[in-house]
């Protein structure tokens, strides 16, 4: 369910968001013209793996499950399986769907609300446009988002070294 946006506690909220740290009240306004507050219940999904990315999300209250499709598309006779990879609360407002701001077309997980969520939907056309027409916000908000990805792809990293490391170990035996 969409409701309109307090402008004000929004500033107050996505100053929490580590995307958007540094930026003052004035910026982050700005920010927040381009959100939405939405509220999903338990169980429905806010991002399908394969679907159209058009917004990113700020998890503000509630928990999420990302998970992955662990089957390859052109083995079609293997059953179909999600798992897992993490999950979230809105804590410490985490960011889901960042890629849409680099103008990744397709989402790569898909995300489930495991408990009622609020969150904002940010307009990620929106947003690329005024991190272009404003050189701070777009400084900041790359730079942190430069952060977030490395810090995942480091993660993806370990994840490899561990598995394949299994898989040897499975092998050897």
């Amino acid at each position: 369910m969409t409701q309109l946006l307090n402008i004000e506690k929004c500033v107050r909220n996505l100053r929490d968001v580590n995307l958007f740290r540094g930026l003052d009240d004035k910026r982050l306004a700005a920010v927040a013209e381009h959100c939405e507050f939405v509220e999903i219940s338990a169980d429905e999904y806010l991002i399908r793996e394969g679907a159209k990315a058009e917004h990113l999300y700020v998890l503000l209250t509630g928990e999420i499950a990302v998970s992955k499709q662990l089957s390859l598309p052109h083995l079609s006779s293997l059953q179909r399986t999600d798992r897992i990879l993490s999950r979230l609360t809105g804590e410490r407002h985490p960011v889901l769907g960042e890629t849409a701001l680099l103008g990744e077309p397709i989402r790569r997980s898909t995300v489930r609300c495991t408990a009622d969520s609020a969150l904002y939907s940010i307009d990620a056309a929106g947003l690329r446009q005024l991190t272009e027409q404003d050189a701070e916000i777009g400084h900041r908000v790359f730079a942190h988002l430069s952060e977030m990805l490395l810090e995942r792809l480091q993660a993806a990293n370990n994840d490899v070294v561990k598995l394949s490391a299994a898989l040897v170990f499975a092998l050897e035996e």
